[in-house]
């Protein structure tokens, strides 16, 4: 925390900065989707009304597209120091040099962070219909008529709080590949302080990039 007050607090401000600038827009043109909606006020056009209907989407598209560019930009700030700009084109240049080996370890490691989360949910659920099975539940005042609510209240939950963990997941994730990637790039490709297990991984990566080109 004190080397980020002292060093960093300006970078994440611009990154706050950015991120509530298109969040500010995606809510007015939101606003205006719904007055005119509400109005029943259309575009005579095909084109203007193609245009109005995925603009929402674009909106969003561009909302996640900078959120991604901010959490690679914050890991870079954290690994070299860098300025929120320069750490976000170091961010990018290092994604796409390395786009087949960071999206190959991306897919595999959403669908496991995927099962982890619907594992802890269902396991949440399960433990609350196990819970209202017993007898407390079942007789006097306690008593549950049906298990069905309270089950897929606590399922809900469970993901919510197992999504915000492997959020934390998820971020160390991309924090070692972006330090394997910049440790590869400051040494001609091939990376000096990785572990062993993490080069062979990364190794096999190459042969598939390899082969792509």
């Amino acid at each position: 925390m004190k080397l980020l007050i002292r060093y960093s607090l300006g970078s994440v401000a611009i990154g706050s900065l950015i991120v509530s600038f298109v969040e500010s827009t995606r809510f007015i043109l939101e606003a205006i989707r719904r007055r005119l909606k509400v109005a029943d006020i259309m575009p005579e056009s095909w084109i203007k009304r193609m245009m109005f209907h995925t603009s929402r989407f674009c909106i969003k598209g561009i909302e996640l597209t900078i959120k991604s560019v901010n959490r690679n930009a914050y890991i870079m700030i954290a690994i070299t120091g860098k300025g929120f700009f320069r750490a976000s084109e170091m961010a990018t240049d290092l994604i796409i040099s390395n786009i087949l080996r960071i999206g190959k370890v991306n897919v595999i490691g959403d669908v496991i962070l995927f099962l982890g989360k619907l594992c802890v949910s269902l396991a949440s659920a399960l433990f609350a219909f196990l819970m209202l099975d017993t007898h407390k539940y079942k007789s006097s005042h306690n008593k549950i008529t049906s298990p069905l609510f309270p089950v897929l209240v606590c399922w809900g939950l469970g993901y919510i709080v197992a999504t915000l963990f492997f959020a934390v997941v998820e971020m160390s994730i991309d924090t070692i590949i972006l330090s394997y990637c910049q440790d590869a790039e400051e040494h001609q490709g091939t990376a000096h302080y990785a572990p062993p297990l993490l080069i062979e991984t990364f190794d096999d990566q190459n042969e598939v990039q390899r082969i792509g080109q």
